[in-house]
């Protein structure tokens, strides 16, 4: 089943259109095989298992951005089933060079010249599983300076929440760039598009000083908007 769902994945993503408006970034639906989607439902993170995205030591703030590391001790917060599930038949796969590589030559073309430039030999890959609760919001962005590629998997139950999509801009100054880090305040920006949260969907663009995202403010109670993030970054210096 691993195996169907890399060559699936790798395969939607070779065939998805580069857009280039706002910035470069696929839109690509039906993301994995349905039977393994509903593998990943039935595995879904118990509430135990969560911590607030601030007490895992990557940022400082968004308490209503709760996550599952992929990594030795974010698996160690999930039970035998559900760990076996995301370190095995997700990560051995996701954390993998196969896809790491594939998205560098998917978005050679995006990073040439620029100082976001990769080399498959200086990178490595991370991720996350996310659930995001009432009040969560995050302003444009263009994510910090060691990211190369992102890639953003819809992993929601039905289309309930389908308005709480990552949302592109456009600075309202139009020589307005930023190399990455800040979260910049909404107002100073035009939302340009809203891609709809639904059911296996991925969002993935290149790391750029113009590839502005964000999430407007979740106001609807009870929310649970669920996510696996996956970067590639840059690795660290030896």
């Amino acid at each position: 089943m691993s195996a169907k769902v890399e060559a699936q994945v790798l395969e939607r993503i070779a065939a998805a259109p580069v857009r280039r408006e706002p910035f470069a970034h696929c839109i690509v639906d039906q993301i994995f095989p349905a039977d393994f989607y509903e593998e990943i439902i039935d595995h879904w993170p118990q509430e135990e298992s969560w911590e607030a995205l601030s007490e895992s030591g990557r940022v400082i703030g968004y308490a209503e951005r709760m996550v599952v590391l992929m990594n030795t001790a974010g698996y160690a917060r999930l039970d035998e089933a559900r760990r076996a599930f995301w370190r095995d038949r997700v990560g051995g796969w996701l954390l993998g060079a196969g896809l790491r590589e594939h998205l560098l030559r998917k978005f050679a073309a995006d990073l040439e010249g620029t100082e976001f430039a990769a080399r498959a030999e200086a990178t490595a890959g991370d991720a996350l599983i996310v659930s995001d609760r009432t009040h969560y919001a995050i302003g444009p962005h263009t994510d910090a300076m060691h990211r190369v590629v992102s890639l953003l998997f819809y992993l929601p139950e039905d289309s309930t929440f389908r308005r709480f999509g990552t949302s592109f801009y456009q600075p309202l100054d139009p020589a307005f760039r930023c190399r990455g880090g800040p979260h910049h305040p909404f107002e100073r920006f035009r939302r340009t598009a809203t891609v709809e949260f639904v059911p296996n969907r991925l969002v993935m663009f290149p790391k750029t000083d113009r590839c502005f995202h964000g999430v407007e403010p979740v106001d609807l109670p009870g929310i649970d908007r669920r996510l696996l993030i996956y970067n590639v970054r840059r690795a660290a210096p030896r």
